[in-house]
């Protein structure tokens, strides 16, 4: 009897334990779930959303030796409107409960392509990571990525990229910027700075900002064209046609091209096309005296000590033969 009490003991023993273990195992599996659980994400919708509407063609639209250039679309748009890039892999939810597992760039773009007013993503796993210009990101929970998001402002001025319709500030519209019409802004970039236009303070490179080519101040700076040549002036590097790029019209060497007036006449040189009112245009002057001086700059100094006399000729003499 005692031997059989010690083994109905020792079954009810065994069976204890293993129940704790089940249920310690139960608990463990259930902390592993609520650490990486999936939460409502208001910023994954956003995220999406924005890429449904602004990455042009699609993996629905496009074939599939063309997909990994919509993966370099979404990664843009990822860099430049919210200032991150996924490390992957990442799980969205959608609004029916479901989770996918998004592996890189270009299955980003097809869910992006996807979705509609029924079926959309309204949620993500945490924690996750992005990479920053500050480097590898972990984002733990929804609080963490809205305020990554929405501290993306390229022009500081307290409207995040993903909301602000001129990121840089520069009085064109992001959209306005699309130069080549194929419904991607960012792969817009004239100065080659590689920067998009968008997005660069000055769009040209030619030290004047794009804002400040607004010229007869409407608060335009696309229909401002003062050689009319069909180029506006925010997009020319040579905004008067003279010859003489307006970087390289920065006369005093301050920087600022914006502030140089050899003839004094009001107009700046970069926008005048006789910078010394000498009768020769400037793309036609020279350094006929050889002193570092472009002519366009000083009327016509010929070293003959009549300065101003247009006779650029560096014989010494004042002869009028210009040559």
């Amino acid at each position: 009897m005692n031997t059989f009490k010690n083994l109905n003991i020792g079954k009810i023993a065994f069976v204890f334990a293993t129940l704790f273990l089940v249920t310690l195992t139960s608990c463990n599996k259930d902390q592993v779930e609520d650490n990486n659980s999936s939460e409502p994400s208001e910023t994954a919708t956003i995220i999406i959303q924005k890429l449904h509407d602004t990455v042009p063609g699609t993996l629905l639209n496009r074939s599939a030796t063309n997909s990994t250039s919509t993966g370099d679309d979404v990664d843009q748009r990822l860099e430049f409107d919210f200032c991150f890039n996924f490390m992957y892999p990442i799980t969205l939810t959608y609004n029916n409960g479901t989770d996918v597992v998004v592996t890189d760039s270009v299955q980003l773009a097809a869910i992006a392509a996807s979705i509609t007013s029924t079926q959309y993503v309204n949620g993500i796993v945490f924690p996750f990571e992005i990479e920053t210009t500050s480097g590898i990101v972990t984002i733990n929970n929804e609080t963490d990525f809205q305020s990554s998001i929405n501290s993306c402002d390229t022009d500081n001025d307290g409207t995040p990229n993903h909301e602000d319709t001129d990121d840089d500030n520069d009085g064109i519209i992001d959209t306005h910027e699309d130069m080549d019409g194929d419904g991607n802004e960012l792969n817009d970039d004239t100065d080659g700075d590689n920067i998009p236009n968008c997005q660069d303070t000055d769009d040209d490179g030619d030290g004047v900002d794009t804002a400040d080519e607004d010229i007869n101040g409407d608060g335009d700076p696309t229909n401002d064209d003062t050689d009319g040549d069909g180029v506006p002036n925010c997009q020319d590097t040579d905004d008067d046609g003279d010859g003489v790029d307006t970087a390289d019209e920065d006369n005093n060497h301050d920087g600022s091209t914006t502030n140089d007036d050899s003839d004094g006449d009001g107009t700046p040189d970069y926008l005048d096309t006789d910078s010394d009112n000498d009768g020769v245009e400037d793309g036609d002057d020279n350094d006929a005296d050889g002193d570092g001086v472009d002519d366009d700059q000083e009327g016509g100094n010929d070293n003959d000590g009549e300065d101003g006399d247009g006779e650029d000729d560096n014989d010494g003499e004042d002869d009028g033969d210009n040559g």
